[in-house]
């Protein structure tokens, strides 16, 4: 099994956003060196939560620190993208870091309405726009004022591109496309397994990709002892409750930070839980194998956030240990 990361900066109370994405390059150099395959940085805008808001920004900072590690956009949204800005961007980090480039794409909004608003989000667009960045990319001309417009530098392979989502429709234009999938558990886990269905039913080979190819991003919560894991799992169950229950933008807590649950709020937290890999790394990885032989994906990117950013090092850190 290929181990990922997948990182949206998040924002713990107390903290300042600046000092998430410190933490994030912290957790990539650490990744780079445990011998993770991906680090994909996330998109989200007008969030308190998360201060990931330029995917391709922070690839270009994490290549000049890092050697091995493949970087991706966990990802691009294209609803409002405009692809030869995508293009080129790409190929210039692909430039810098030849070999080790994803560009991931989707369709979420990464944001509120006013944040809609203010992108100028279009998801009816979306296809169209992937499938121009793609032509870009396949593109080897070089630059003229003669006939259509190329994206630069010339002379750099495509980067490796993939569709992400939560649904079968997401799903079903990856599979049109061609393209490898990544499948966001961490977000919607009710829906993976029509997800998968669906794009392994309906993919079309293409010259990105010669056979169905899946990802399945989730929540992980590794520590050295079972206790240890319950109690970093706090933060990410109370904010769960703010955000997604109760439409709030807000930090994570920190703390002893604790929200009183109404009954609904109570039942759903546990509802997702179950769907949580959490324990010791032993624990952790049979879990991990038991979803993988289950879905039949390739690669799992692991998404974790904890109130202790020394917590959060130590779970990616003895989950790369027990699969090596």
């Amino acid at each position: 099994m290929m181990l990922s990361v997948l990182d949206q900066s998040p924002v713990i109370a107390g903290q300042s956003g600046a000092a998430a994405i410190a933490d994030t390059m912290t957790l990539v150099e650490s990744a780079d060196r445990w011998g993770y395959h991906r680090y994909w940085f996330s998109e989200h805008h007008g969030s308190a939560s998360f201060a990931s808001a330029s995917p391709l920004v922070m690839m270009a900072h994490a290549a000049a620190r890092t050697t091995h590690i493949r970087l991706g956009s966990g990802g691009v949204l294209m609803g409002h993208a405009r692809p030869l800005e995508v293009a080129e961007a790409v190929r210039v980090l692909h430039a810098l870091a030849p070999g080790r480039i994803d560009l991931g794409m989707g369709r979420a909004p990464g944001g509120d309405q006013r944040v809609m608003q203010a992108l100028g989000y279009d998801p009816r667009t979306t296809p169209q726009r992937i499938r121009e960045v793609l032509d870009l990319l396949a593109d080897t001309c070089i630059a003229s004022n003669d006939g259509r417009v190329v994206a630069v530098p010339d002379g750099v392979p495509a980067p490796e591109p993939w569709v992400l989502g939560t649904s079968p429709d997401s799903a079903q234009m990856a599979a049109a496309l061609g393209l490898p999938y990544a499948a966001g558990a961490f977000i919607d886990p009710t829906q993976i397994e029509t997800c998968l269905a669906t794009y392994y039913q309906h993919f079309v080979p293409s010259r990105w990709c010669a056979a169905p190819t899946t990802m399945l991003a989730t929540v992980v919560f590794c520590a050295d002892t079972e206790q240890d894991a319950r109690r970093i799992m706090h933060t990410s169950e109370q904010w769960f409750v703010q955000s997604f229950l109760r439409a709030e933008n807000v930090r994570f807590p920190a703390g002893d930070h604790s929200i009183t649950l109404s009954a609904r709020e109570t039942m759903i937290t546990e509802m997702r839980r179950s769907t949580v890999i959490w324990g010791t790394a032993q624990a952790c990885v049979e879990q991990l194998q038991m979803l993988q032989k289950r879905l039949q994906v390739a690669e799992v990117a692991v998404v974790t956030i904890t109130e202790r950013f020394d917590d959060r090092l130590r779970s990616y850190e003895l989950l790369a240990e027990a699969l090596q």
